[in-house]
């Protein structure tokens, strides 16, 4: 199971208004994201040297770094209509917010070849992210945007496509973070297939009254 996972609960009738002005409402949550994002490029160079020297990754740099991660998808998953909530400022994780992005606690070791070359090997997918997922996104924003104004509902397939874009975002974000050693695939949050009721027990039928 990979490290960083991505929730989203389904609201099939978000509130029109908060949706027409969405970007409006969401200029305070930019001024934080500035905010966290310059601490957050001091606190990546030295998760990056910590792991290079010691070879495991400081705690209180973990847990503000996934933060930080946690904040950033939540904020982008609201801006782009897959929630209604306003999102949280802080960097903690909770559990009854509709986006939630799990990440698995600090590995005790980690990988001081792969933490040296990770802006190398982060490369192509963030290629893919830059010029692939980032566009899907915004196509389901804007065709998400004018489907609530304008007939009051969400529709299922842009939620599930809203899904797979912020899924993948969150994996590549946790990668670049050092946040796990692992490569961030492609496809994890895939619906999986209903699974068919099981088959009740087949009964004996009665034995025969003796003669």
């Amino acid at each position: 199971m990979y490290p960083i996972s991505y929730e989203a609960d389904f609201n099939p009738t978000p509130n029109r208004w908060t949706t027409f002005f969405r970007l409006i409402l969401a200029i305070p949550w930019f001024i934080v994201a500035t905010f966290w994002g310059i601490l957050f490029a001091v606190t990546h160079l030295i998760a990056w040297i910590a792991i290079i020297i010691l070879g495991r990754y400081p705690q209180w740099l973990y847990e503000f770094n996934s933060g930080v991660v946690r904040f950033s998808v939540r904020t982008s998953a609201w801006i782009f209509l897959q929630t209604d909530v306003w999102p949280p400022f802080s960097l903690s994780a909770d559990d009854s917010y509709p986006i939630r992005v799990n990440i698995a606690p600090a590995a005790e070791r980690q990988s001081r070849l792969k933490a040296l070359f990770r802006w190398i090997l982060v490369f192509p997918v963030l290629f893919v992210l830059s010029y692939g997922t980032s566009y899907i996104q915004m196509l389901a924003g804007l065709v998400a945007w004018l489907t609530i104004v304008f007939r009051g509902y969400m529709p299922q397939s842009i939620n599930d496509m809203l899904t797979f874009v912020n899924s993948f975002h969150a994996r590549v974000l946790g990668y670049l973070a050092f946040l796990t050693d692992d490569y961030p695939p492609i496809g994890l949050e895939r619906a999986k297939a209903a699974t068919a009721p099981a088959a009740p027990p087949a009964t004996e039928p009665p034995a025969a009254p003796a003669a």
